[in-house]
Protein backbone atom coordinates (compact mmCIF):
# COMPACT_ATOMS: atom_id res chain seq x y z
CA UNK A 1 0.00 0.00 0.00
CA UNK A 2 1.45 3.38 -0.48
CA UNK A 3 0.05 6.86 0.82
CA UNK A 4 1.02 10.24 0.80
CA UNK A 5 0.19 12.44 3.65
CA UNK A 6 1.16 16.14 4.30
CA UNK A 7 2.17 16.73 8.07
CA UNK A 8 4.03 19.78 9.86
CA UNK A 9 6.74 19.20 12.31
CA UNK A 10 6.16 19.93 15.36
CA UNK A 11 8.33 19.37 18.79
CA UNK A 12 10.55 17.06 16.73
CA UNK A 13 7.59 15.09 15.43
CA UNK A 14 5.44 15.02 12.09
CA UNK A 15 1.38 15.80 13.10
CA UNK A 16 -1.28 15.00 10.52
CA UNK A 17 -4.45 17.15 10.23
CA UNK A 18 -6.08 13.66 10.50
CA UNK A 19 -5.32 10.19 12.40
CA UNK A 20 -3.77 7.75 9.31
CA UNK A 21 -5.62 4.94 8.53
CA UNK A 22 -2.71 2.16 9.03
CA UNK A 23 -3.32 -1.02 11.52
CA UNK A 24 -1.20 -0.49 14.56
CA UNK A 25 2.09 -1.74 14.79
CA UNK A 26 2.65 -1.77 10.49
CA UNK A 27 6.36 -0.99 9.75
CA UNK A 28 6.50 2.26 7.29
CA UNK A 29 9.18 3.42 5.24
CA UNK A 30 9.24 7.43 5.60
CA UNK A 31 10.44 9.61 2.92
CA UNK A 32 10.24 13.23 3.92
CA UNK A 33 9.94 16.07 1.56
CA UNK A 34 9.78 19.49 2.79
CA UNK A 35 7.38 21.89 0.83
CA UNK A 36 10.17 24.94 -0.14
CA UNK A 37 11.65 26.54 2.87
CA UNK A 38 9.02 27.61 5.62
CA UNK A 39 7.10 30.54 4.00
CA UNK A 40 5.51 31.39 7.31
CA UNK A 41 7.45 34.29 7.98
CA UNK A 42 5.87 36.10 4.91
CA UNK A 43 8.81 35.85 2.88
CA UNK A 44 7.89 35.34 -0.74
CA UNK A 45 9.20 32.51 -3.07
CA UNK A 46 12.12 33.61 -4.99
CA UNK A 47 13.15 32.58 -8.80
CA UNK A 48 15.75 30.53 -7.15
CA UNK A 49 13.07 28.56 -4.65
CA UNK A 50 11.32 28.06 -7.70
CA UNK A 51 13.91 26.76 -9.65
CA UNK A 52 15.53 24.16 -6.88
CA UNK A 53 11.91 22.24 -6.78
CA UNK A 54 12.99 18.67 -7.94
CA UNK A 55 10.10 19.08 -11.09
CA UNK A 56 11.74 22.30 -12.45
CA UNK A 57 13.23 21.74 -15.81
CA UNK A 58 12.65 17.80 -16.05
CA UNK A 59 11.71 17.80 -19.48
CA UNK A 60 14.62 20.35 -20.64
CA UNK A 61 16.47 17.28 -22.93
CA UNK A 62 13.28 16.35 -24.09
CA UNK A 63 13.31 17.33 -28.33
CA UNK A 64 9.95 16.77 -28.97
CA UNK A 65 8.88 19.36 -26.36
CA UNK A 66 11.46 22.05 -27.49
CA UNK A 67 8.94 24.54 -28.64
CA UNK A 68 5.81 23.41 -25.53
CA UNK A 69 3.20 25.72 -26.85
CA UNK A 70 3.46 23.87 -30.39
CA UNK A 71 3.92 20.13 -27.92
CA UNK A 72 0.51 21.43 -26.38
CA UNK A 73 -1.30 22.37 -29.64
CA UNK A 74 -0.51 18.92 -31.51
CA UNK A 75 -1.74 17.10 -28.23
CA UNK A 76 -4.98 18.79 -27.50
CA UNK A 77 -5.63 18.14 -31.43
CA UNK A 78 -4.99 14.46 -31.23
CA UNK A 79 -7.77 14.58 -28.01
CA UNK A 80 -10.14 16.63 -30.42
CA UNK A 81 -10.33 13.47 -32.99
CA UNK A 82 -9.99 10.35 -29.94
CA UNK A 83 -13.62 12.58 -28.78
CA UNK A 84 -14.92 12.75 -32.12
CA UNK A 85 -14.61 9.34 -33.60
CA UNK A 86 -17.68 7.13 -34.27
Amino acid sequence: MTMIEHGTVRDGKIVFPKPLKLPEGVEVVVRIETLIEDLRDGDSITDADFASLPFFGMWADREEISDSVDWVRRGREQWRERISRD
